[in-house]
């Protein structure tokens, strides 16, 4: 008899355990039933970093031609600031020339003997992944495939990415390189990051250089048109308008391809459906129908998110439920309204509505200090989804910026008198 209740009890506290673990798990929307033959993927909102899909996102993988994506970012940074030319020309190394002519790599022919644009590269970059363009990018930028990788190396930092392992502007491995190879380091050394940090880089060029799209979604162009080396350059992105793995109805323009022995097929993709974009990466899908099983994996990923899931939108300045006002305690007025800084997005499942998410707002007990002038920052506020947390590429992107509606002027001294007199009754 006493073993029965010893077993009773036993059920009861594994279901307790079991309720308390739900309880504060996290709410990531991720689709329900995908299944994916790729080690490690991950799906996010590509303006919020919202995770809307996740498998061993942490995981730290070679990711190789991805890396492409990191290397562009810098590339068009050094642009905007002026520093590169989209029509300036550039130089090639013996090596790089050397690399280029690697028949196991995938690559566009560059001679030592001529000179391409800077826009000619970051086309065949990121429409062919050619490896000797994008290294002759970096050393045109920094002046060095070493000063570039330390500069690919400082930005990753910079985005908070702490666990990753950055060797060359390409991909490749490191005995791939040549003489380009980053000082002291093996033969068989290889960029990798996790998932979680492809997105975030993708994130990044995405929303920071968003023309980068209009080359992505390129299926063809030509590089070097006119000479011996003259290719016709088609995109290794089989889910463009026209390919294998096309959508209908999905609006997919980009993003890079990897593919290397260690990483096996990798592919970070980004779609816009219906004013939503988000952002995927799988790695190393090798299933059965091995190359193509990446883009079979990321259409599984983006059917699955669109399907079960829909976008609560907020405009910029609106008001959030639970984070609608301050206090101000010596102000004419002891309250302001606050708003939004910028427009933002929350996932939802299917079966929740907007009265599913909810806000909350750090404030100091003593509250705002007066004088508060109108688009001032009051605060900071979080959002749950009936009462879960929602996870992020990053603990910061869960914060959403809240600014003060109106002006609110500081009370005269009689006044501030006054409410402390009644304070105490």
């Amino acid at each position: 008899m006493f073993n029965k209740w010893k077993q009773k009890l036993a059920i009861i506290f594994s279901m307790i355990l079991m309720l308390s673990a739900m309880a504060l798990a996290p709410v990531q929307a991720q689709a329900a039933n995908v299944n994916i033959s790729a080690k490690a993927g991950i799906a996010v909102d590509a303006q919020t970093g919202q995770i809307l899909y996740s498998k061993n996102s942490s995981k730290v993988l070679p990711i190789a031609s991805m890396s492409k994506m990191l290397s562009i970012y810098i590339i068009l940074k050094s642009i905007h600031e002026g520093k590169l030319k989209w029509d300036q020309r550039v130089h090639i190394s013996d090596n790089v020339a050397k690399i280029s002519r690697n028949k196991e790599l995938t690559n566009v022919v560059l001679n030592a003997k001529r000179t391409y644009t800077v826009r000619d590269l970051y086309k065949a970059s990121l429409i062919y992944s050619a490896n000797a363009a994008v290294i002759a990018l970096g050393v045109t930028q920094a002046g060095s495939s070493e000063k570039f990788v330390n500069e690919m190396r400082s930005q990753v930092k910079a985005w908070g990415i702490t666990d990753a392992k950055i060797y060359n502007a390409a991909g490749l491995t490191e005995g791939e390189v040549g003489t380009e190879a980053y000082p002291n380091t093996a033969k068989s050394a290889e960029n990798e990051m996790s998932a979680k940090d492809v997105a975030v880089v993708a994130s990044k060029l995405v929303n920071d250089y968003p023309e980068v799209l209009k080359t992505t979604k390129e299926t063809n162009a030509w590089f070097a048109k006119g000479t011996d080396d003259a290719i016709d350059m088609t995109t290794h992105n089989e889910m463009l308008s026209g390919k294998d793995y096309y959508m209908k109805d999905y609006n997919v323009d980009g993003l890079k391809t990897g593919t290397s022995n260690k990483a096996g097929n990798c592919f970070t993709g980004t779609v816009n459906k219906n004013g939503s974009r988000i952002i995927t990466v799988v790695m190393h899908a090798n299933g059965r129908n091995k190359a193509d099983d990446r883009f079979a994996n990321t259409q599984t990923i983006m059917k699955e998110v669109y399907t079960n899931f829909k976008p609560i939108r907020y405009k910029k300045g609106a008001q959030l439920k639970k984070a609608t006002s301050f206090k101000v305690p010596e102000g004419k007025t002891t309250t302001v309204k606050a708003g939004i800084s910028q427009p933002t997005t929350i996932w939802v499942a299917n079966k929740q509505s907007k009265q599913s998410i909810r806000f909350t707002s750090k404030q100091s007990k003593k509250g705002l200090t007066a004088p508060v002038t109108k688009n001032q920052k009051i605060g900071i506020a979080t959002a749950k989804v009936d009462g879960k947390r929602i996870t992020y590429l990053q603990s910061e992107d869960a914060k959403l910026q809240v600014l003060a509606k109106k002006s609110v002027e500081k009370a005269n001294i009689f006044v501030r008198m006054w409410r402390s007199v009644v304070s105490v009754f």
